[in-house]
């Protein structure tokens, strides 16, 4: 076979991916915090470009919707040739002029938050004398997890520190007195021992009891009391002290507020009986892009490569702009088709709930499924009901008996919670028996899918339950 080189013309066919089209993408998934965060670092980069809040000054009308009518527009705002940067003069005079109140005064110290480790280190610092124990124990304090437990074996910290496994032992107990009590365990048992022997609740029928943590967690208590040796409401005042401790004492610490989850679109009733649907303006980051900066940059003389760096950050600029645009756009259309196709639930409940699935979405709102899945991510829509996440609507199908109409995987949901919380000690039901239950009620359902919605919803099992709830009665 001869190999040889060849030189020729060809023609094809390809898909290519802009950057703009993958910028258009990622900004559709982005939350409003992660849209926020991302828009303010391209801002960082592009002196051409500008992020506001919506308590800006510039104030423009957000795009919203009602059921009988198609989405209103809203082009994205872009600072015009009068526009400035908005930049002010005021410095730390001009703040102390207006009287504004100085951040690094001694309240800000004196409401400083106090962490886990800062806490207990405090505490080792005035127990140990020893170098070498304080040392330990600072080793210690340092291998604890948010939770407050020892997350190092004994053995490798001996290994680290070059000590022995007796010494450090000797430590830990005494770093295992130190508040919040049942803090540096090894295990839950050894956990709530702390907290019992601090409370000096610690005889031997509670020792067997911690010990036998799984059967308290299935609620056998006739099994406990025989092995404790006491009776069953003796058994029962001890669970209640067990569920009394605290299983996570570190957690006392953690002070990190969790976000609030905050609408991104917002529902009204309308006076025709149906409902509005309009984005929420003040999670609404805008760009605005500075033309008289761009105009008074590229009328000086410049060098290739800066004029080329300019005409890049306002395409950059232009390009961001019309992405937030369309992704607005696109969450509002999107939102508009799941209220029009759950006007039920919202009048009615849960109960209500339409399956529906995200090809049924993106059919009519004319995009394409992937679209519609970025789309709802991390997004929660505000109605009359409470604020729920755009991914709660799109729910599975459940036949119905007679086969005149699906129900909602979520509605079944609700009715087997419902027929759960409504058991007593006597009428506990088995999965076989909400089965039946169900199907009084129209809905063909199997056993097997009753057990994986109530594993879902953390529902013991009916042995399980009815433990628990004669454990309930007997205590009461």
């Amino acid at each position: 076979m001869q190999l040889r080189h060849e030189v020729g013309v060809f023609t094809k066919q390809t898909v290519a991916i802009t950057s703009q089209v993958i910028q258009s993408i990622r900004i559709l998934q982005l939350s409003a915090n992660e849209l926020d965060d991302f828009l303010r670092d391209q801002a960082e980069r592009n002196p051409l470009m500008e992020v506001v809040g919506q308590s800006s000054d510039a104030d423009v009308a957000a795009p919203s919707t009602s059921l009988n009518a198609p989405a209103a527009s809203a082009p994205a705002p872009e600072r015009g040739a009068s526009g400035g940067d908005g930049m002010g003069m005021g410095g730390t005079g001009s703040r102390a002029a207006l009287g504004e109140r100085d951040d690094n005064g001694i309240e800000r110290y004196l409401a400083a938050e106090i962490s886990l480790r800062d806490h207990l280190n405090r505490q080792a610092a005035m127990t140990f004398r020893d170098p070498a124990e304080a040392m330990i124990a600072v080793e210690l304090i340092e291998s604890l997890d948010q939770s407050g437990y020892l997350g190092k074996n004994v053995k490798s910290i001996c290994r680290r520190l070059g000590t022995t496994e007796e010494r450090v032992e000797q430590v830990l107990k005494r770093v295992q007195g130190f508040e919040p009590a049942g803090i540096a365990a090894r295990s839950l048992a050894e956990c709530l021992e702390i907290q019992l022997r601090e409370k000096n609740r610690f005889d031997p029928a509670m020792a067997c009891m911690i010990e036998n943590l799984p059967l308290l967690a299935k609620y056998d208590l006739r099994k406990l009391a025989k092995l404790c040796g006491v009776d069953l409401e003796d058994i029962a005042e001890m669970a209640a002290e067990i569920r009394d401790l605290d299983p996570r004492p570190g957690r006392q610490f953690d002070t990190t507020p969790t976000p609030p989850a905050l609408p991104d679109v917002i529902v009204r009733s309308a006076e025709d009986g149906g409902y509005q649907v309009e984005l929420n303006t003040a999670l609404l980051p805008r760009v605005l892009v500075n033309r008289q900066y761009y105009a008074e940059i590229t009328a000086g003389k410049l060098g290739s490569k800066d004029k080329r760096f300019v005409v890049d950050c306002m395409k950059n600029a232009t390009w961001l702009a019309r992405n937030v645009d369309q992704r607005a756009r696109t969450i509002l259309n999107v939102a508009t088709e799941i209220v029009t196709q759950q006007e039920a639930f919202l009048k009615h409940g849960v109960e209500h709930l339409k399956p529906l699935n995200l090809s049924d979405v993106a059919e009519t709102v004319g995009v394409h499924v992937s679209t519609v899945c970025r789309a709802i991510s991390n997004k929660f829509l505000m109605t009359d009901r409470g604020l729920y996440e755009l991914r709660f609507f799109f729910t599975n199908s459940i036949a119905s008996v007679d086969g005149e109409g699906d129900l909602s995987s979520e509605t079944v949901r609700h009715k087997i919670a419902a027929l759960v919380n409504a058991e007593t000690a006597k009428t506990v039901l088995s999965d076989e028996a909400i089965v039946s239950e169900l199907r009084k009620g129209g809905i063909d359902i199997a056993r097997r899918t009753v057990a994986k919605y109530r594993d879902i919803m953390n529902i013991p099992s009916s042995l399980q339950r009815r433990r628990q709830k004669q454990a309930e009665e007997a205590y009461a």
